[in-house]
């Protein structure tokens, strides 16, 4: 289904007949719009950012092992992600590998679902990471953060510089914007599974004009993972992996198919589309998957294995996301296939979706890192803890050979204490292989599908 909408763009808006059916840029007759609010300097944003000033002594934030990306909020921690991946020092045309960021995502901090479905956003082509605004305006450690990033542009989306997702496209977060240059898109909905769809639709036309659909680059497979509103903690790796690698991002009830979620399946060749559910029997039911059976191939992300178990096993968040980071799917190009030492992890409190969303750029950029999730302030689950073990690094003649891991613990001490992450630094630490005592951990190669 394809509805009506309007684009805006730095406060002008531009009616969808301006727009190429393809690629969304602006037509040759397409009305003439302000670029910034008079008087406002597109200068001011691209600036290279001065030296930082002398680092505040936090020691304590960084292990051996682990790095601590610190907020007392949701808006601190979103900065903190995009302070540690973007410096936002190059001058634009020298960056190979992106020094400051081409536009951002914003949303804000009180509702889940919509703040999961515009993850898709943040990947390239658009590299918009994600930050957090409020229904009247900007914060101002969010107004500085987008000022010292200083957004580039998406090229490939008429170079706005800001996608304004749901409630976060208000008038009070508009004005702040065009005050300071930026360019802007809404994107909004009636409900989240036409959020969805629009999403879907706006980077499947941004990255891959020739069809509209996201694809994966060796196998073409058009995948699409797909979570219950009913349950969206089981979801929450996701957002990691929709930043990582061109995927779509779908919603369904436990019992239901949105005619959204269709129409956006619809959009997409039945021979390529994979399907990941994430979430057992309890989460999206039989009958959901004999729907979605009708446009692709259907797979479960779930800790169930008929193999393993007698009687399927009760699935968990907690489970599901470990289950995603040791899974691979060749065929669809799915899973972080880490089942051995060499790689990053991020760490959050199941509670903390905010942070679970916001940390998802770590998957983007840098270590790769996948959303795992504990549900307990102070301890890891068993689960948890094991597979930390299993995937711990181990060296046969010297340490200085690797391989290292690293896990970003994400939020404040009272979310995550410093008591945990000096137990996953432990945990994690390189250890030898050769003495007694060595029952845990691999080598680079360990990680294989």
């Amino acid at each position: 289904m394809t509805s009506r909408r309007s684009i805006i763009i730095a406060g002008a808006t531009i009616p969808p007949a301006a727009m190429l059916n393809g690629g969304g840029a602006l037509t040759a007759s397409g009305a003439s719009t302000s670029r910034t609010a008079p008087g406002a300097s597109t200068a001011m944003a691209m600036q290279p950012a001065p030296p930082p000033g002398p680092p505040p002594l936090r020691p304590q934030i960084t292990t051996k092992t682990t790095t601590r990306l610190y907020g007392e909020n949701p808006f601190e921690v979103a900065v903190s992600v995009t302070q540690h991946l973007w410096p936002a020092v190059l001058p634009p045309e020298t960056q190979s590998v992106p020094d400051r960021p081409r536009g951002l995502t914003l949303v804000t901090p009180d509702d889940p679902l919509t703040a999961i479905t515009a993850t898709p956003l943040i990947h390239f082509p658009d590299d918009a990471p994600m930050l957090y605004v409020t229904k009247s305006g900007i914060p101002d450690v969010t107004l500085n953060e987008i000022k010292r990033l200083g957004p580039v542009g998406m090229a490939r989306a008429n170079n706005v510089q800001a996608f304004l997702v749901g409630a976060a496209a208000n008038p009070g977060v508009e004005s702040q914007l065009r005050a300071i240059g930026i360019r802007y898109q809404t994107v909004t909905a009636p409900d989240i599974p036409e959020l969805a769809n629009r999403v879907d639709e706006l980077y499947g036309r941004i990255s891959n004009p020739d069809t509209g659909v996201v694809a994966m680059p060796d196998t073409g497979a058009e995948d699409v993972i797909i979570g219950s509103m009913d349950a969206f903690q089981f979801v929450l790796p996701a957002t990691h992996w929709v930043t990582h690698m061109p995927t779509g991002l779908l919603w369904v009830k436990k019992d239901s198919v949105p005619q959204a979620t269709i129409g956006a399946l619809g959009r997409r060749s039945l021979a390529a589309t994979r399907i990941y559910l994430f979430g057992g029997p309890d989460q999206i039911s039989a009958g959901v998957v004999r729907q979605l059976r009708r446009y692709g191939v259907v797979m479960r992300v779930t800790n169930d294995d008929e193999v393993a178990f007698n009687a399927p096993p009760t699935d968990t968040a907690v489970e599901t996301a470990i289950t995603f980071s040791k899974m691979w799917d060749g065929v669809g190009e799915m899973g972080w296939k880490i089942t051995g030492p060499g790689h990053g992890f991020t760490l959050v409190h199941i509670d903390d979706w905010q942070g679970a969303v916001a940390s998802s750029p770590l998957s983007h950029l840098g270590f790769h890192a996948p959303l795992l999730m504990t549900t307990s302030h102070d301890s890891l689950p068993a689960q948890l803890d094991a597979y930390f073990s299993q995937v711990s690094p181990s060296f046969l003649f010297t340490p200085a050979d690797g391989p290292y891991n690293m896990t970003y613990v994400i939020g404040s001490w009272s979310q995550l204490t410093w008591g945990l992450q000096a137990h996953i630094d432990n945990i994690s630490e390189m250890h030898n292989r050769r003495t007694w005592n060595s029952n845990t951990g691999g080598r680079y190669g360990d990680s294989q599908p």
